[in-house]
C-alpha cells in the first residue's frame, strides 16, 4: 500500500494498519521547499512495507501518531528537531530539543533535565502471567515511594477490585516473579491488599472521584453480579454508556459471595468495593431480578453482557450419594458465607475434593467445632489444584489429608459410612496429571457424622436464552466474548469454564472494549507499559538478592479456628515499603 492522505486523515488510516496488527517502523522526510515538507510514514504490513504519503504545511500543527504507536515519538521529535515541525498530542515531547547541539552522524537522545522518557520498557514477566494483565511493576513502585493511592489507582485500570484480590487472589504474578526462582518471589498480592486497604483509610472507602467518558446516549444491560458483570458494567459505564446491572439473588458477588470464606473475604468489605466501582459511574443495580429470556433485554439495550457464573454441583458419582448427612459444598458455604447459619456438622467430617473450594470447606468446619476433619483426595498432595498457601493453612489448622483414596460407596445411617478406595498414580490424561488407579482389594471404610461433597462446579444457560453453547454447557465464544446472538456478549465462569475472579475480571474487560467499539467507541486502551512513569533503571542486584522476603503477617491458627475473623493481616507501612523495594524492575530491557 502506498497512499497519500491530507492531515485529517491521517489518524484514520493509521488505525486501519493498526486494526491489522502492522508494525510501525519510521517516518522518512522531503524537504520540499520553504513551505511544504512530505512526511513519509513506514510500516510493516503482512510482511510487506505499507507507506503513507503526507504532504504538510510548515508552521501548521501535524497530528501525532503516539496515541496508537508510542515508538512514533523518537521519529516525530526528531522531526521537530530537523525541519521545525509541530506534532499535537505527542507522548513525550522534547519540544526541538532532543538532538545534541554538536552530536555525531548518530541520532543520541538528549540528557533529560527532571524525569527522563522511559524509551526501553517490556511488560515485565509478573505482568506477563497476570491474566488481567495488571501493571505491576508501576504499583510495586508507587507503593516503594509511599504512594499507596495511587498503586490502588493505577491497579483499577485493568482490575477494578483491588482489595478483594488482594485477599483471594491466586497470583499467578507471583509465579512469574524471577525472584521466584530463589523461592523470594515479591508477595504482589499482599501489596496489592495493603494499597487497597490504605487508600479506603485515606479517603473513607473505595469510591474514587472519576471522570467518565460523555454520554454515548447508549444502554447495555450486564446480567450477573459476580466479579464479571461488575467489572463489565463498571467499564461500560467508565466508556460513558448508561448500564443496568441485573442479580437474580439479593447480594452481589457470585461465586465470592457464596463460596469464598468470611475467613479470606469479609462480606461487607467485598460489598463496599463492589458497590463503589458501580456507583462512581452511575450503574443502576436490580436485585432479586432473574432473566431467563433476552428477547426483552435485547429490545429495551442496545448491547448486553452476560455474566451468569456457574453454581451447581458436580455428581459424586458415588452408590448412596443422596443419604442423609451429605451435603455439597455449594449449599453449605452459602448457608455459612451469606445466611450466616451454623450448620450441625457433628464431631467428624469428611471432606471429598481437592481444590481451593474443598480446603474452604474443611476450613470451615474446623471453625463450626467439627473435632476431626479430614478431607479425601484421590491424587497425590502435589497434583492438588488447591493453591499451596490454602492447603498450608488447613494444615496449621488441624485438617488432616488423605490422598490416593477415592471414594466407591456410602452406606447410609447414624454415623454414615464410607468405603474409600486405595488408588496408585498412573499415566497421565489430559490434563497432564497422572490418572488414579485403583488398587483391587485394598481399601478402608471410614466413619463420618457429616459428608461434604466438593468435586467442583458448572454453569447452566438457560435454553431460553437461545445461547449456542457446548457439549459441556459453557457458552461459544469468539475472542471478543461475542456469543451467536446479536448485540450480546459473555465472560466468566459461564463462558470459560470455572476458573479465578481475575480471569473473571479480564473476560469483562474484552468485552467491554468490544461493546464499545460496536457502539461506535474507541473501546478501552491496550496494556502497555506506562511511558510517562520515570523509572530509575539502576539497582543493586546483589544487594537485592540477599534481602530476605518479608513475612506475611497473619492470625495464629489456635486463634482463628475459634471464629471467622480475617486470617492475613495487611502490612504495616514500612514491612510494605521494604517488601516494594526487593523489585527488580524487570519491566526494562537489560
Amino acid at each position: 500500500m502506498d497512499e497519500t492522505v491530507t492531515t485529517s486523515g491521517l489518524l484514520s488510516k493509521v488505525k486501519n494498519l493498526k486494526a491489522k496488527d502492522a508494525r510501525f517502523i519510521t517516518i522518512t522526510t522531503n524537504d520540499l521547499n520553504e513551505k511544504e515538507v512530505e512526511l513519509i510514514y513506514h510500516f510493516e504490513d503482512e510482511k510487506q512495507v505499507s507507506s503513507i504519503r503526507l504532504l504538510a504545511e510548515k508552521g501548521k500543527p501535524i497530528q501525532s501518531i503516539t496515541s496508537l504507536y508510542v515508538a512514533a515519538f523518537i521519529a516525530e521529535n526528531e522531526l521537530q528537531d530537523l525541519f521545525n515541525l509541530s506534532f499535537e498530542d505527542l507522548a513525550v515531547d522534547f519540544e526541538g530539543e532532543m538532538l545534541k547541539p554538536a552530536s555525531s552522524p548518530m541520532t543520541l537522545l538528549k540528557p533529560a533535565v527532571g524525569p527522563q522518557p522511559p524509551i526501553f520498557r517490556k511488560p515485565g514477566p509478573c505482568r506477563m502471567e497476570c491474566p488481567g494483565s495488571v501493571n505491576i511493576p508501576k504499583y510495586i513502585r508507587e507503593i516503594e515511594r509511599g504512594d499507596p493511592c495511587a498503586a490502588y489507582n493505577t491497579i483499577t485500570k485493568n482490575a477494578p477490585i483491588p482489595a478483594i484480590l488482594g485477599r483471594v487472589c491466586f497470583a499467578p504474578c507471583q509465579d512469574g516473579c524471577r525472584q521466584q526462582l530463589e523461592t523470594k518471589n515479591i508477595q504482589i498480592r499482599a501489596l496489592k491488599r495493603y494499597a487497597a486497604d490504605k487508600f479506603a483509610e485515606t479517603n473513607g472507602g473505595y469510591k474514587r472521584d472519576i471522570a467518565c467518558k460523555p454520554s454515548s446516549g447508549k444502554k447495555v444491560a450486564v446480567v450477573g453480579g459476580g466479579p464479571s458483570g461488575v467489572s463489565a458494567a463498571h467499564y461500560l459505564g467508565y466508556l460513558g454508556h448508561k448500564v443496568t446491572l441485573f442479580e437474580r439473588n439479593d447480594y452481589l458477588g457470585g461465586a465470592m459471595a457464596w463460596g469464598i470464606p468470611k475467613y479470606r473475604l469479609p462480606k461487607d468489605l467485598m460489598n463496599m468495593e463492589l458497590m463503589a466501582r458501580l456507583d462512581e459511574v452511575g450503574a443502576e443495580v436490580k436485585l432479586n431480578t432473574n432473566i431467563s429470556s433476552l428477547d426483552g433485554l435485547l429490545t429495551e439495550y442496545d448491547a448486553v453482557y452476560l455474566a451468569l457464573g456457574a453454581d451447581k454441583c458436580n455428581s459424586l458419582r458415588c452408590e448412596g450419594e443422596d443419604s442423609e448427612g451429605i451435603l455439597n459444598f455449594i449449599d453449605f458455604l452459602t448457608a455459612v458465607n451469606v445466611r450466616n447459619e451454623t450448620p450441625k456438622l457433628g464431631k467428624h467430617v469428611v471432606v471429598i475434593g481437592g481444590g481451593n473450594s474443598a480446603v474452604d470447606t474443611a476450613r470451615t468446619a474446623v471453625r463450626l467445632g467439627a473435632e476431626e476433619v479430614t478431607l479425601y483426595y484421590r491424587r497425590t498432595e502435589d497434583e492438588m489444584p488447591a493453591s499451596i498457601h490454602e492447603i498450608q493453612g488447613a494444615m496449621e489448622e488441624g485438617v488432616n489429608f488423605d490422598f490416593l483414596s477415592s471414594q466407591i460407596k456410602i452406606y447410609p445411617g447414624k454415623p454414615l459410612k464410607i468405603y474409600f478406595q486405595s488408588m496408585v498414580p498412573g499415566p497421565p490424561d489430559d490434563s497432564g496429571r497422572r490418572r488414579p488407579v485403583s488398587i483391587e482389594g485394598s481399601g478402608a471404610t471410614v466413619e463420618a457424622d457429616t459428608i461434604i461433597t466438593s468435586i467442583g462446579y458448572y454453569g447452566q444457560v438457560p435454553a431460553e436464552m437461545n445461547i449456542e453453547v457446548n457439549r459441556r454447557g459453557i457458552i461459544m465464544i469468539d475472542e471478543n466474548g461475542k456469543t451467536n446472538r446479536e448485540k450480546v456478549w459473555a465472560g466468566g465462569d459461564a463462558a470459560y469454564g470455572t476458573s479465578s475472579v481475575i480471569a473473571a475480571i479480564r473476560d469483562a474487560r474484552i468485552s467491554a472494549s468490544a461493546i464499545d467499539k460496536y457502539l461506535g467507541g474507541a473501546g478501552l486502551p491496550d496494556d502497555e507499559p506506562d511511558l510517562g512513569e520515570n523509572v530509575p533503571r539502576p539497582i543493586n542486584r546483589d544487594e537485592l538478592e540477599e534481602m530476605l522476603q518479608v513475612d506475611l503477617p497473619e492470625v495464629d491458627p489456635d486463634t482463628r479456628v475459634q471464629s471467622f475473623i480475617e486470617v492475613e493481616k495487611c502490612f504495616e507501612k514500612c514491612t510494605a515499603i521494604r517488601e516494594a523495594g526487593r523489585c527488580w524492575r524487570c519491566d526494562w530491557n537489560e
